[in-house]
């Protein structure tokens, strides 16, 4: 679905604009979060409080600026963005450029690096709450009990955890549609790789990682692994799909490598998503265009 089926969709609301560009919220972010605190509430309610901090408004800023990172590069290397989605495995960033693979790296690793300073910003906050809870300026990231004096220490700590998590995830697992994947894609690409083989390898690494995911989060059941797991697998059997009936041209990972490789000149096209929902098979608008895609946390 491009961006304006998703703007267009009753279960998004609008949450306004940041350097021009609109930002929705999906509202099944919001059952997913109350699902998620309910498995909390046997820990009692300072956990559950806790947690609607860190689950709501930390993580949804976090994940806001991490797709603002990605947008903010993709219009630096001449690209367009038509929004941004928040949602419950995080954030869908609508973005095109047809730059290349080298420029495309750029604007993939900008969103992770965005949780360099925000850790930075939470140590900073964390310093003189530390102290407050424990008479001491020696920091660590032990996560006190959140009882009305150590709250703010918890979620400082909690924010930290979560950035660095979400830093170390993007960047060091290389499944797509992970931003750690699609580094793995644009460097295939810039050394030369060709675009079928670069797709085969890509998929033959995001399988095995998206399974090991999801064993992961089945045996700790933890819902969003699991989710995030099943949506790795998903857009990996439609790139596999697109490369089994030579439609690799009209996936927005390969749309500009394909085009060069014929030699022609892509175009972004109006709004597809970095991370793909629907099959290449049936031309959704953005993936023909060429390097029109969405980039997510």
């Amino acid at each position: 679905m491009n961006w304006e089926g998703f703007a267009n969709n009753r279960l998004t609301v609008p949450m306004g604009r940041i350097a021009g560009i609109p930002i929705r919220l999906h509202l099944i972010f919001l059952v997913v979060l109350a699902l998620q605190l309910l498995g909390s509430l046997q820990y009692g309610l300072p956990q559950v409080l806790l947690w609607s901090i860190l689950l709501g408004p930390v993580l949804l800023l976090t994940v806001l600026v991490h797709e603002l990172g990605h947008c903010l590069a993709a219009r630096s290397v001449g690209g367009q963005v038509d929004g941004v989605l928040l949602w419950p495995l995080g954030g869908l960033a609508f973005i095109g450029h047809t730059a290349g693979p080298k420029a495309d790296m750029w604007v993939a690793v900008a969103g992770p690096l965005t949780h360099v300073p925000m850790v930075g910003i939470w140590l900073l906050l964390l310093l003189p709450a530390f102290h407050a809870s424990t008479g001491s300026w020696a920091i660590n990231l032990d996560m006190p009990w959140p009882s009305s004096g150590h709250l703010w220490h918890a979620v400082c700590v909690g924010a930290i955890i979560i950035n660095l998590s979400l830093l170390a995830f993007n960047l060091l697992v290389p499944a797509y549609p992970l931003d750690g994947g699609r580094l793995l894609v644009d460097a295939l690409l810039a050394a030369g790789v060709a675009p079928r083989l670069a797709a085969g390898i890509t998929v033959g690494v995001a399988v095995p990682l998206g399974l090991l995911v999801l064993v992961y989060g089945i045996l700790v059941f933890q819902m969003v692994t699991i989710m995030v797991a099943v949506f790795i697998l998903f857009a990996t059997f439609q790139l596999f799909q697109a490369l089994r009936t030579d439609s690799l041209a009209r996936h927005p990972l390969f749309a500009v490598a394909c085009s060069d490789a014929a030699g022609g000149g892509a175009a972004a096209g109006p709004g597809g998503p970095y991370f793909k929902f629907e099959s290449p098979s049936f031309g959704a608008a953005g993936a023909a265009g060429g390097g029109r895609s969405s980039a997510a946390v």
